[in-house]
């Protein structure tokens, strides 16, 4: 069985206000995602962390608190973001229809990288991860369980680190954008009524 946990706990520093709850269409921007997870999930498997339970204070920290509150409903999990509301249902089904123990949304990256220490590297040499990713729900709940993730950025990294599993790649998702700042929900708004897609 599938389940989805969808972070809804952050505080919005960089947007100012909890972002999480601002109205997109009409309606709170994470119920945009609740509502396209439950066309594919069961209703008693999905667990918004900031509105069914409390978040952490850290992503791990809300990560975990989903991970608990599913207590073994599933053997897969997805993650879903309230912050890319753009998701679509066929996305999730990707994640779904597949058995690998960690999978991710990713793009090629278009600027040119540089480290903060002046470092030049070759952008043909990474991905930009996205979310949703989804995983084996035990092996994911057991390396939470550890206690040893309370602040990583993206649960691939905790399969990677705890057990060498690389992610799989789906190689698509221009219109999982993230918001973070307040220029990004006008950006948001705009691809909603362009059907997803950025308009040049």
């Amino acid at each position: 069985m599938v389940g989805a946990i969808i972070l809804a706990g952050g505080q919005g520093t960089r947007y100012q206000k909890r972002k999480q709850f601002e109205l997109l269409n009409g309606i709170e921007m994470w119920k945009h995602v609740y509502q396209k997870a439950l066309k594919v999930v069961e209703k008693d498997k999905i667990v918004v962390v900031g509105v069914d339970v409390e978040g952490g204070k850290t992503r791990s920290e809300s990560v975990k608190m989903g991970l608990n509150f599913l207590s073994q409903k599933c053997d897969r999990v997805i993650i879903l973001e309230a912050a890319r509301p753009l998701v679509t249902v066929e996305q999730i089904e990707k994640l779904i229809n597949t058995n690998d123990a960690s999978i991710t949304f990713a793009l090629p990256l278009v600027n040119t990288i540089i480290g903060r220490d002046g470092t030049y590297f070759n952008r043909n040499d990474f991905y930009d991860l996205l979310t949703p990713q989804a995983f084996d729900y035990k092996l994911l709940k057991n390396a939470y369980d550890t206690d040893k993730y309370r602040d990583t950025t993206d649960e691939t990294v905790v399969m990677y680190r705890e057990y060498g599993i690389k992610p799989r790649f789906i190689l698509e998702g221009e219109n999982l954008i993230k918001v973070t700042y307040k220029r990004d929900m006008e950006i948001v708004k705009q691809m909603l009524e362009n059907g997803g897609k950025v308009q040049l």
